[in-house]
């Protein structure tokens, strides 16, 4: 934990003052130590990481963590790259000197290549143990100084209101926590006037016949068997149906009708054939396996109900990015809103 940290940090119950007390040094990072709030309850930090974790919210979302430990996400920057940058951001230079709250972050990566496009600061908040794991292998604080990892629940982030200068970045994750409306509240809540929260979330997939077969007879049925598995019965589903998705023909009908998911896949150049296949069974596997994993909350959210939030954040749609590309059918892979928050703005 970078010394700096402790100035931004908040009580996740109610905002309040916390006190950073025993703190162990190490290379200049706070290695351990307890952060204190004003009623004496205790936040400990371990391994340089502050802990806001109660130990029953684990089970909610101990498949994330797994998921991100194994599939790590690190081979997908291209993916990154053409859909979520290109889609929300127009290219990586939005990143260059801003302070970034990456929220959900999973394995790091992203958290990685956004400090890689010259980021100022970035600070990744995640619920699951692949703090612990895989996001200390992808970013070496000694190499990044200026990377932080908060393991709580985004729904209630410790951070101080109106603390975020720049991005609250939430990408295809808030739709797995208990109350996207809550969480969007709450991700806004800390950004400051002249800063902006980035979101997206699943979008219900319900209307037209398609739509009502895939949903009613294929995801919601399949979910409801794979979702009680273990880890690895859900990654040999996923598997499976990722190596059927090769076959002509069968594969395209498996994924149309949702029983795998494939995405778009982005175009590399000088890929060979072979390399293009192996892509799409990884992108394949990683992509089913979400969308039948064990999360605790998987919620679909029709567009009039994402348009009305946005409108509670921030009334003022002008000040909303991306608002006509986001509601565009077909939606561009991996396009959020930016919902800034005004200069003028008062505390409210």
């Amino acid at each position: 934990m970078t010394p700096g940290l402790a100035d931004l940090l908040a009580d996740p119950r109610d905002g309040g003052p916390l006190s950073l007390r025993k703190q162990v040094l190490r290379d200049g990072r706070i290695e351990s130590g307890e952060l204190v709030a004003a009623d004496g309850a205790v936040y400990p930090i371990v391994r340089g990481i502050p802990r806001f974790v109660a130990p029953e919210m684990y089970e909610t979302v101990r498949s994330f963590g797994d998921q991100w430990n194994h599939f790590n996400f690190d081979a997908f920057k291209q993916n990154w790259l053409d859909h979520t940058v290109a889609n929300t951001f127009g290219d990586t230079s939005a990143f260059a000197g801003k302070v970034i709250v990456d929220a959900g972050g999973g394995s790091g990566a992203q958290s990685l290549w956004m400090l890689e496009s010259g980021a100022e600061r970035v600070i990744l908040l995640d619920l699951s143990h692949s703090v612990d794991d895989v996001v200390s292998r992808n970013i070496d604080v000694t190499k990044w100084p200026n990377f932080d990892a908060i393991q709580c629940s985004i729904d209630a982030p410790p951070l101080r209101r109106r603390s975020i200068r720049d991005y609250v970045i939430c990408h295809n994750v808030i739709q797995h926590t208990p109350s996207v409306e809550k969480t969007a509240e709450a991700l806004y809540g800390i950004v400051a006037p002249g800063g902006a929260f980035v979101f997206n979330c699943y979008k219900a997939q319900t209307r037209g016949l398609m739509g009502f077969v895939r949903t009613h007879f294929v995801y919601r049925p399949v979910r409801a068997v794979l979702s009680r598995l273990p880890f690895g019965a859900i990654l040999a589903y996923s598997k499976a149906v990722a190596a059927l998705r090769l076959v002509p023909g069968l594969g395209y009908l498996l994924n149309k009708l949702r029983f795998c998911l494939s995405g778009r896949l982005p175009r590399v150049a000088g890929e060979s054939w072979l390399e293009r296949k192996r892509r799409l069974y990884r992108q394949t596997v990683l992509n089913t396996f979400d969308m039948f994993g064990s999360h605790g909350y998987q919620h679909h959210v029709n567009d009039e109900d994402i348009l009305a939030l946005v409108d509670r954040l921030q009334p003022d749609r002008s000040a909303v990015g991306n608002l006509e590309r986001y509601f565009r059918k077909p939606q561009p892979t991996g396009c959020a809103l930016i919902v800034a928050r005004a200069c003028q703005e008062r505390m409210r």
